[in-house]
């Protein structure tokens, strides 16, 4: 999407029992952080100014931007209200319950929304990762086993799937890396959907997210293109994930 697009669009609403994800490729770059301007805040813009490189700060504002707007288009009413952080820093919207999270990385950005529980998503660019055996030193043991299992050629890719699904359910948990990598499991294997092979313990994660066992939890891969891996995750089971690429 071109930024001067963005201003045009209709961010489309998130329904009950759905988990709605948005993601936008973010074209002419440099243009992004003037177009943004009316869905930010000032700190948000301020904030931003002081990225060293103007593709950081375009992605910073776009986020924020495109979960305003989402937050907007599901309420029914434009608001520029500050977000707040959580004690983790997760930031979240004090006007609603609805709970959205974001995620970006070279030309894309992701913002994943819900109404009715707490929601994680994660990007990475898929890209070479020579110590991906070593970093599978901090993962669940039976992450790592599966990981190691498989020839080099295989490895990297599978390691960006574990790792972007951790990160899911890391932010769905509201605690970010507090939640140690090791204390649940997802599955590394190419399957879309239901890969929480272990959930955290609710004791690792906010409050407001309590489910305890896989079963409980709403687990998906986005198809976000060719060179990225792209996983949401959600404290309640089989809501339906939606998606739209702009």
């Amino acid at each position: 999407m071109r930024a001067r697009q963005f201003c045009q669009w209709s961010a489309p609403v998130a329904e009950a029992d759905t988990v709605l994800c948005v993601g936008l490729h973010l074209e002419d770059m440099a243009a992004w952080a003037s177009q943004c301007e009316p869905f930010t805040t000032g700190s948000e813009r301020h904030e931003a100014s002081r990225f060293v490189h103007m593709e950081d700060a375009a992605r910073h504002l776009a986020g924020r931007a495109l979960a305003r707007r989402m937050l907007c288009a599901a309420t029914g009413h434009t608001s520029t209200a500050p977000f707040a952080r959580s004690p983790y820093g997760k930031p979240f919207c004090p006007q609603t319950s609805m709970d959205f999270s974001i995620s970006h990385c070279a030309d894309m950005v992701w913002v994943a929304l819900c109404r009715t529980t707490t929601v994680g998503i994660d990007l990475e660019q898929l890209r070479p990762l020579p110590d991906a055996a070593q970093l599978t030193s901090q993962l669940h043991p039976q992450e790592r086993q599966s990981l190691l299992a498989l020839p080099d050629s295989e490895l990297e890719k599978a390691f960006f799937r574990c790792w972007t699904r951790k990160e899911a359910v890391l932010k769905a948990c509201g605690t970010g890396l507090n939640t140690p990598l090791n204390s649940f499991c997802v599955s590394c294997k190419q399957q879309q959907d239901n890969w929480i092979l272990a959930a955290p313990a609710p004791g690792n994660c906010a409050a407001q997210c309590t489910a305890a066992t896989p079963d409980q939890w709403t687990s998906h891969d986005i198809a976000a293109a060719a060179a990225y891996q792209c996983s949401v995750a959600a404290c309640a089971p089989q809501l339906e994930v939606l998606v739209h690429v702009m």
